[in-house]
């Protein structure tokens, strides 16, 4: 690897830097090698021969840090004369450093070739959070799959034309609707204490006293029918149950 720095008489060099630099504070850093001397570099891919921004240049034993602009280059100045180990450092590339002597006053301009590693980097997967209506669905399909209690899906509540509670409850097994003048209640035929009203759960939140078979699918994403306290999960049952429930999830739910 041929690395060969050039050593250029002061004025021209601040000349030069001011003519060509980009992306660098020019005018200060130029003026501040003027009085002094230092460094002007730019660091490569060997490989490639293409400038590497972002790359990370120390000085070390001293304070002294910077890094390089989208062109690859960089600038340190306010260095008297002696030897300094720079260190260069970048993302997917072996960290590489160099022996530098400047006499005072002097200004070195050198191009710095660094290797990438030879190691594939495993992926990085970033996964965020699943809202809490996206766990309820793997929760209800989870428990759609258990094998326990009748569910019904959007895709079959969609399909099935229904309007209201009513219209899905009809036909389930272990399900009977008792109406009266219009008013209809939805009982369970497997409950040990044979037929009895269901219990209803509505977004995980006990619903008997406001829910009703009359109620409507708009905004119904799933439902769960359990026949009898024995089949349904303990999550629906209150301390005393004595009968199926009835679950229902919504699109507004929390």
């Amino acid at each position: 690897m041929a690395r060969t720095a050039h050593i250029v008489p002061l004025v021209v060099m601040v000349g030069l830097w001011i003519a060509t630099a980009r992306g660098v504070s020019s005018q200060s850093q130029a003026h501040e090698l003027a009085r002094s001397g230092g460094i002007i570099g730019r660091v490569i891919d060997q490989q490639s021969q293409l400038p590497l921004g972002g790359a990370t240049i120390s000085l070390l034993g001293t304070h002294l840090q910077t890094a390089t602009d989208s062109g690859g280059r960089f600038t340190q100045a306010g260095l008297s004369g002696g030897t300094y180990l720079l260190e260069v450092r970048a993302v997917g590339y072996g960290v590489a450093s160099w022996v530098l002597r400047l006499s005072e006053g002097e200004v070195v301009d050198y191009t710095f070739e660094i290797a990438p590693l030879g190691v594939d980097l495993d992926p990085v997967v970033v996964e965020g959070r699943p809202s809490f209506a996206s766990r309820r669905l793997r929760e209800f399909e989870e428990r759609r799959h258990s094998g326990r209690g009748v569910f019904i899906t959007e895709e079959q509540i969609e399909t099935s034309n229904a309007s209201t509670m009513a219209d899905l409850l009809r036909g389930v097994p272990g399900v009977r609707l008792n109406c009266r003048s219009g008013n209809c209640t939805a009982q369970m035929t497997r409950g040990a204490r044979g037929v009895c009203a269901a219990d209803w759960v509505i977004d995980g939140m006990p619903a008997t006293m406001s829910a009703t078979p009359a109620l409507p699918v708009v905004g119904i994403v799933g439902v769960e029918i359990y026949r009898s306290p024995n089949e349904a999960p303990a999550e629906f049952l209150k301390a005393d149950s004595q009968c199926g429930v009835i679950a229902i999830w919504t699109k507004s739910g929390p």
